[in-house]
This record gives C-alpha cells, structure tokens and sequence, in this order.
C-alpha cells in the first residue's frame, strides 16, 4: 500500500538524500587514500590497508582479499580485516561457499541469513556470519583473479551502499594483484634464465673428476626451482636394453632410489621406454590414473612412492642415450611448461657433458654461447700462450685479484704467483705443455692488487690448434680464500685444545714422532712425562667445572713456563697432560725437568675466591729404547709409570722399567681390556664345518671365538687367549662360548637344523671346582637339546697335565650326554699309556701336521702314526688344516675320513652356516674315495719324501752359496716295490714306472754333473728337466694309486 502521508514522503527523501551523501562522502574519502596514503603502499600492505579501510568505514567484522589459486578450486587470503586486527593469511575450497558465485562471475550479496544458505561453509556458522558481499577482481583480459569479500555479524541495512564502496577499489586491487603477478612471472623468468645459465656454467666447466659431483649440484639446483621431490638422469646400458641411474638428488625427507635402480629393463613392454624410443615427453600427472595397459609401469613407479612424473629423452646425433626426470612423491602435481622447457635444456647440457666424458673430448659449446656463460660465472676463466702469458681472462679476474683484465693480458701469469707457489705452478704448466699429463688441479696463492694474497684453486687443460700442437693451456681460476681460512681454523681446533690452548692429542701424536725422528737423527735422547693431577677431581666435584676450568688453565700455563724451547706440554683431557723434553744429554736432565714441573704444580692456585692446592703424578719414559718402540708405545709406557707413581704415595715420579713394567703392566692392562670386551659383547662366535670329506656329511661344527676389538679390528684367538692362561677369566669367557654355542645350536633346531657343536675349553675351566654344575645349570637351561649336541675339546697337553681328574669328568660328561675330543693331537706326549687311560672318544690331529704332510715326509709320517694309534685304540679321528682338495684326498687315502679347514669352509657366522649346508658340495676327486691297500700307502710316502727332495734341490740351484744336498732319488725303495709286481700287464706298466723313475734318477746325476763343470745355465735346464720327470713319475704312480683297490691292477707279490 502506497503511504500517501506528504510527511513520511518527506522524511523518505531526506534520508535517501542523507545517504546519497553518506555514499559521496565515503567515496571522497576513499579515493583520496587511494591518491594520498595507499599510492605509496604496494603488495600486502596495500591489501591490508584497503580491507581496514572498508571494515571501518562500512561497519563490517571481516574484510578479505583473496588470489585464485592455479586450477581455479582454491582461493589464497592474501590481506584481510577481522575483529579489529589483521587477519593471518590462509587457504580455502571454493566449493559449497558463497564465493563460489562470485569468483570470475559478478557482485554477489545476501544481506542476511548466509549461514543457513551455505551449510557446507562451516566457517560462517563458526564465526557467527550473518551478511556477506563479495565483489569480483579480473584481469585487464578479462580472467578471474580474486575477489574482495565483506562479512559481517549482523544484516546488512543498506546493500548498494556496502556494494558501491567495495566496487570503487576493485580496479586498484586487481591492478595491484596483477602487477604482483607479472612482478613474479619476472622474477621467474629471471630465475629460470639465471638456473640454466648456472646450470650450463657449472657442466661445461667441470673437470672430468668433479662431473658426478657438478651433475649431481645441477640437478639439486633445477629440483629446487621445480619443487621437485627428486630429480635424476638415467642412461642406457651399452647394449640398450637397460638402464641405469647415474645420477640423482632427492629434497629432504626423500628417499633416495639410485642403488636400486640399476640394470632396470628398457624393452617395449613398457609405456614408459616405447615412448622414450620415439624422443617424446612423458608426463605422468597421477601414477595410480595410467591405463591398464601401463600397469607394469605403475608397479614399478609406485614401488618408489612416485605420484607424479615428467621425463624428457637425451640424445645424441640421432640416438636415445637416456633421460632426465622429475618425480613428484608427497603428492600429486600437474607440471608446467615451464618445467618441460627447464627439463629439456638441462637434458641437452646433460646430453653434451656426458657424451664428452665418454669421449674425453673438449668442451663443444660455440664461443659465443660460451663467451655468455664465462662472462656470468664467478670463477674466473683463463688462457694463457705457450709462453705462460695471458691471452683472455673474464671479468671474474678482478673480482678476485683486483688487477684489471686489460692490464694484465700479456703479462706472464707467474708474476701474480705467490713467491713460495711459483715452482709448483711453473712445474705444472711446463708439464701441461711438454703433453706429461691432460690436465691438473691445484691450489696455490696469487697476489692481490692491494697487497697480501688469495687462495685459488686451479684447474686447467691444454690447448691444441688444428694440427694438434699445443699453443697454451685453458682452465678456470677458483677463490677458495674462505674455505682456507675456515680449514685453517679447523686445524686449529683439531689440533689444540679449547681449554688451554695447549697442543691436544693429535697434535703431541705428530710432534712426538717428528722429535723421535730427530732424536735417533742427533744420537740424543728425549723423554715423555705423562702427568695426571692428585686431587683435581674432587676439587671438580666440590667447587664446580668452572673453577675446576681455572685451575686447568693456570697450571697449564705454568708448566709450559717450566719448560725449555723446544719442550712441549699438551692436553689430553680431563687432568692429564703430556710433555715431551728433547735434547736431553742423560736421565739426570729429565728428571731436574721433572722436578720442576712438580714444584710448579704443588703451588697454590687461588680460583673462585678459593686457593687451591692439588700435586701431580708423573710418569716418566725415555727414548730411543734397547727395542724399537713408536709413539703410541711410549705414551703407554708413561702412563703406566705414571699409575705406579700413583700407587706409591702421589707427588713423585715414577721412571718406566722397560723390562719389569712391560710384563706386570701389560697383562693387568689386557686383562683389564679383555673384562671390558667381554661386559660390551664385543666376542662373537664363528662356526667351522666338520665334514665326511668320502660321503660329503656335515659332521658337526667347532666354535671358534673372534674378538670384535674397537680399535684393532677382528683378533685371532692367538692374540688374546695367552693373556688368559690360568687366569680366572678364562674361565668367565669359557662358560660365555658354551652358553653362546648353546643358544645358537637351539635357535637352528627350531629353525630346523640340528646339528652338535664342539667348543674349547681351557685346562683351569675344566678343572674348576663348580665345572660340572655350571655344566649342567647351563644345559638344562636349553631343553630342546638332546644327547651329543655337545662335545668340548681339550688340548692335548693340557689334558695331560692333570691326567686322573681330566679322566673323571669326561666320564661325567659322558654321562650327561656331552662328548669329548683331545685338539691338537700329537704337539703333546702322545704316550700310548695316557691314551689308554684317557676317555676321549675323538682325537683331532693337529693343522701343522696336516698342512705340510704334502710336502714334509715326517709331518707325514707323525700324521700316519696319530692314525694308526687311534685305529688301535678305536678312536675317531678328524685332521684339522685341510686347506685344499689335495690335503683331503691324501687323507682319504690314509684312512682319515673326517677333516676340516679352509679347503672346506672358512669360518662361518651363525646365520650362515645353515645356508653353507645347504649349499656345500662334496669336491669329485674326494667322492667315494677309500684308503688304498697297505702296500700302496708306501707310495704315497715315496711322493711326499721325493716332493721335498727336489725342493732342496730347487733351493741349492738358486743359492750358490749353499753346499750341494747329498745324492738324492737312490733310494732304491721304489724300485724294490716295482721288482715285486706280478708279470703280465701289470708287470709291463711297472716296468714302465721303473724305466720312467731311471730317467728321473739320470737327469738328477745331469744336474750335479752341470754343478761339477760349474755350469750354472745347464744346472738351471737340467733342474727342469728332473721337475719334468719328477710329475710324470707321480702322474704314473697316482693313476696306479687310484686304480681299483689302491692298483689292483699292478699287485705286488
């Protein structure tokens, strides 16, 4: 209904009048900030200044400027203005909010009641959202950029008012966010340009040594630009059917697939390397999205976590040599084309650097292109004639010296060489130029124009002309004056302690030897004081470190005052220091130093408002020795006089017995390491197999004990278990072995291997009083082993030792179940008496006798003996030392059917030895091999005792010197043996083996003739002759040996 009252009419008037004015008065208001205060204003700042600007002036609670994210889904607020205080910036979803029909369309506004509209914009409701306008910002083109959105906790009372407001600073913030944007595309381009270029530099300029280096650089450089979560180059093999990543940079929190990659397949079953085979681009937005045809692609992708992929061909005249390619892991990402024209550059620098490391060929970038590049790159590039005088130098050259590039060309390069650098330079270039190397690499200093000098590393190559004569040398001068400095302070605080400022460790190490070096020079004597401080550490722990830290100091600097020059006081740590006095004419003048160094530390210190007394040990060595020593021996030596000066009352001295010392100290100090070892798990168990070397079964296994030492490494037994010997820690890490073998033997058998174990065991374990107890304790803590998982070996000699108690536990550990072997048979008394009375069920025949028995006749001998005691006494036997194929089949011919060593395995790790089983094959000539009759055996020996003949004979030849053997190969034995076969065919190859033995008897009877006439070239080639002779005979007889039976065919009578 219309109101007819001219009053109401009235006051209608007046008030659109009123905001009409309202409106004007505004506008005014904003266009003159927008002329005056927001002019000066740029970027954030300008954004935030206008949405104050708009929430004040328009009573609003939250005014925003947000930028249309790439792909158009999302919207970043850049500014904004809310609650009265700045609004942080964030990102959101258009979708399901008001914005949505307001971006890249026109004005929208909802006076009231937005919340309720919009239920999948949570944020309004959450902030108490009631009105909304939102106006739209584009580009000059017409593009959607953003839009400025007005919000307000209360309905709007006047909508074109608000509308008409915002409107009037669309056109300024949409200029704003497009300025922004062409600043950044610049910024890009530029960035862009100055990467390739960069990259471009650094590839050319490599030396071949540094390219996995440079490479691997440039591609970290391009995946930074790119965002990229891994960068890589892959190249095909030499065959092209794979491929290999060579190189590769991962951003941080990546991980690394570059060992991985290696050999990977490049056929056509990939739609990867069918589309790299015909050059084209492979861009991959979303790994799990590729079609079902490429699912071998997506399995390997996905295995290295990889979302996205952009991959770019290199070649090289006309052939695929591999690829260069970006991975997108933490999430998936659309590349830009940007990145494919990046990609593709960097591929042709790549391309080109790795064709000419092939070649070895020089750089093939144009001089043009290659004058760009120098002239950008901070190192400095050079040529020089073949007289060594500059003839080009980029601008870099006075960036680093300060001589200018116009002055110095023509000039000799030597005169802006250090003077203490020039002969190493010149000896380089000289070499460079007489073609004695390709290129070189050095560091030297060169002068700079305001005086002093800076550190250059050099790299240069020569150059040829067209005929190949060298005309000069090219390379690049690098300023590494930094990277000096900061090496030198690094020297300094690897050498000198932060402390004191005295020399640390390393240093007294390097000063120690050079003045040993000198001593042994000048014929004179020096001493090593090692000086530990009586009562600092409860000084430390009363007053504190900080006045522990005072009292350092200044007894540092007291004892380097008490010393003379050329003497040296260092700090290894804590309150013990080190001095070394050289030039010393006896004993006496150490001590009187030594004297005074005491006097200097028994004075009080006041520190920390205390005065403070403490004295000092010293322990004193002297050098050179009646034995060779090195440094670290010597400090060894002080220290340990330094501990008896301890143990003797303190504030004295103490002089190194080398002789006394060195036995008490040395194995308290071992022992005291092994403890320590044994505590840290630092002892392991390996396991050598024991084998039937005729049926090819594992027979058991020994294990044998390694030390893990931190600083020396992997330790024999050899070097620790003399230590122990009657000791009660041999009897600690004895029962460590049997508990550790048990644990393992039970952790196989539930694997499901079971096979007894043999460990060692000292003669004081054994004859320990709980022995048996302990025995037993740590057997029934394994449950799962049965009878026979278990056998110690004991030595010979040690067994002997005590013969009735050693024969009563075997006895009750046979009862138990766990057997018993004498190790090393034969180095003992062996007496038929003690090998009657003593139960051991397996004698081991020890590896010295087995390992010579090739060629010592009576280590062979001794072996045949063991084995005839142990067939009479019906024990088993097993030879340890079998180091190859021959060892095995001579004992197999002896009658000795189980052996170990080397030839069979090495000693193996617990998890190995499963593995080794199952993968151990019994060598042919072993198989099935019996021991050859009793009448054969005797050639068996006549090898061996013929084998070690000639080897005298050998080594008379090849010393002069020596007096001639006696008459060797009379011995008529073989013949004899021969004389005995039976007539017939075998007859007939006996006497073959007779007529071949003769000929072998003449060319000895040669030799010595040639040694009577003094011949020693016919001495030389008749000692051929009779090695000849002497493998044909043994090849005759060893096909007799291994005839049916031990030679059934020739038996003898």
């Amino acid at each position: 209904m219309m109101n007819d009252d001219p009053r109401t009419q009235s006051e209608q008037s007046c008030g659109a009048a009123s905001r009409d004015r309202s409106l004007l008065h505004a506008k005014m208001q904003a266009l003159d900030c927008l002329a005056t205060h927001y002019a000066l204003l740029s970027g954030t700042a300008f954004y935030q200044a206008v949405c104050r600007h708009l929430a004040e002036a328009l009573e609003l609670d939250m005014v925003c400027v947000g930028r249309l994210e790439p792909g158009g889904e999302t919207v970043a607020v850049v500014a904004g203005w809310a609650f009265g205080q700045p609004l942080a910036s964030y990102s959101y979803r258009l979708e399901g909010t008001p914005c949505a029909e307001v971006v890249g369309w026109a004005t929208c506004i909802h006076p009231a009641g937005v919340a309720s509209r919009f239920p999948d914009d949570p944020e309004l409701a959450a902030n108490g959202i009631e009105s909304y306008c939102g106006v739209p910002l584009f580009a000059r083109d017409g593009s959607a950029l953003g839009l400025i959105v007005g919000l307000g906790r209360r309905p709007l009372r006047d909508c074109g008012y608000v509308c008409a407001l915002i409107e009037l600073f669309d056109d300024r913030v949409s200029a704003e966010m497009q300025r922004e944007r062409a600043e950044a595309a610049l910024t890009r381009r530029v960035a862009f340009e100055r990467l390739v270029s960069g990259v471009a530099s650094e590839l050319i300029l490599a030396c071949p040594e540094q390219l996995d280096a440079v490479l691997t650089h440039a591609l970290g450089e391009i995946g930074v630009f790119a965002a990229a979560d891994r960068v890589y180059v892959f190249q095909l093999t030499a065959d092209g059917r794979a491929v290999d990543n060579t190189h590769e940079w991962c951003a941080p929190g990546i991980e690394p697939q570059r060992r991985n990659l290696q050999g990977i397949p490049f056929d056509d079953r990939l739609m990867f390397s069918r589309r790299m085979r015909r050059f084209e681009t492979v861009d991959i937005a979303r790994v799990d999205a590729l079609p079902e045809e490429a699912m071998l692609d997506r399995k390997i992708l996905a295995a290295q976590s990889i979302q996205s992929l952009l991959a770019v061909p290199m070649a090289a005249e006309g052939r695929l040599i591999g690829f260069i390619g970006l991975d997108a892991v933490r999430e998936a990402r659309v590349w830009s084309d940007e990145e494919r024209t990046l990609l593709t550059l960097a591929g042709n620098a790549i391309t080109g650097v790795l064709e000419r490391k092939r070649a070895h060929d020089t750089l093939r970038d144009s001089e043009a292109r290659y004058r760009l590049v120098v002239e950008s790159v901070k190192e400095v590039i050079f040529q020089t004639d073949a007289g060594g005088c500059w003839t080009f130098l980029n601008s870099a050259w006075a960036d680093v010296t300060g001589h200018r590039v116009g002055v110095s060309l023509g000039t000799r390069f030597l005169d802006y060489v250090h003077p203490d650098d020039r002969e190493q330079h010149r000896a380089w270039f000289e070499r460079l130029i007489r073609r004695e190397v390709e290129a070189c690499c050095l560091v030297v200093r060169y002068l700079r124009i305001e005086g002093g000098f800076c550190w250059v590393e050099v790299n240069a190559r020569s150059i040829t002309d067209t005929g190949g004569s060298i005309v000069g040398i090219s390379g690049t001068l690098n300023d590494v004056t930094a990277q000096k400095e900061h090496e030198s302070q690094l020297e300094y605080i690897a050498h000198y302690d932060a402390l004191t400022g005295l020399p640390n460790r390393v240093l007294l190490h390097d000063r120690l030897q050079r003045s040993m070096v000198q001593a042994r020079r000048r014929g004179q004597q020096l001493a090593v004081a090692y000086i530990d401080l009586d009562g600092f550490k409860a000084i430390n722990d009363l007053h504190g470190h900080r006045v522990g830290d005072q009292l350092l100091t200044v007894l540092a600097a007291r004892m380097k005052a008490m010393l003379r020059e050329g003497d040296s006081v260092s700090r290894l740590g804590g309150d013990e220091f080190v001095a070394v006095l050289v030039d010393l004419a006896d004993l006496d003048a150490g001590l009187h130093l030594i004297q005074r160094l005491l006097a200097a530390v028994a004075q009080s210190v006041p520190a920390g408002g205390q005065v403070l007394k403490v004295s000092a040990s010293i322990g004193l060595t002297l050098y050179p020795q009646s034995e060779e020593v090195d440094a670290d021996q010597l400090l060894r030596q002080a220290d340990l006089a330094m501990y008896q000066a301890k143990l003797a009352g303190k504030n004295r001295y103490h002089v190194f017995d080398t002789i006394q010392d060195r036995c008490q100290r040395g194995r308290h100090e071992s022992l005291a390491r092994i403890r320590r070892g044994l505590e840290a798990g630092e002892f392991v168990l390996l396991y050598q197999p024991k084998v039937n070397m005729r049926t090819g079964l594992l027979n058991g296994l020994e294990a044998l004990i390694r030390w893990h030492h931190p600083e020396q490494g992997e330790l024999e037994p050899a070097s620790f278990l003399p230590v122990l010997e009657d000791h009660p820690l041999s009897v600690a890490l004895g029962e460590w072995v049997i508990e550790s073998a048990l644990e393992r033997m039970g952790r196989w058998k539930r694997d499901g291997f079971d096979v007894p174990v043999s460990v060692n065991i000292s003669a004081r374990h054994l004859q320990s009083p709980d022995f048996m107890a302990r025995l037993q304790s740590m057997l029934m803590a394994h449950p799962e082993l049965g009878p026979g998982s278990l056998e110690l070996e004991v030595l010979e000699t040690s067994a002997l030792e005590s013969m009735s108690q050693v024969s009563r536990i075997v006895e009750e550990c046979a009862g138990i179940g766990v057997s018993f072997a004498l190790d090393d048979f034969g180095t003992g008394y062996s007496s038929l008496a003690y090998l009657k009375r003593l139960p051991a069920a397996r004698l081991k025949v020890d590896q010295l006798f087995v390992r010579n028995m090739l060629e010592d006749p009576d280590d062979l001998a001794i072996l045949e003996a063991i084995l005839g005691l142990a067939h009479a006494f019906r024990r088993e036997v097993i030879a340890e030392g079998v180091e190859s194929v021959r060892h095995g089949k001579l004992l197999l011919q002896l009658g000795c059917e189980l052996g170990q060593g080397y030839g069979i395995s090495r000693p193996l790790a617990g998890d190995a030895v499963p593995l080794w089983a199952a993968a151990w094959s019994l060598p042919v000539a072993w198989r099935d091999r019996h021991p050859v009759e009793h009448d054969y055996a005797a050639l068996l020996r006549v090898q061996v005792e013929q084998r070690a003949m000639m080897n005298q004979l050998a080594a008379w030849v090849a010393d002069d010197s020596r007096s001639p053997p006696p008459p060797v190969f009379r011995d008529g034995r073989l013949l004899q043996w021969l004389e005995c076969l039976q007539v017939g065919t075998a007859g007939r190859g006996g006497h073959e083996i007779a007529d071949q033995y003769r000929l072998l008897y003449a060319r000895v009877g040669a030799l010595f003739e040639c040694h009577w006439r003094q011949d020693r070239a016919g001495m030389v080639c008749a000692l051929d002759l009779a090695r000849r002779q002497l493998r044909a005979v043994h090849a005759r007889i060893q096909r007799l040996v291994d005839g049916p039976r031990g030679g059934a065919e020739w038996r003898p009578n």
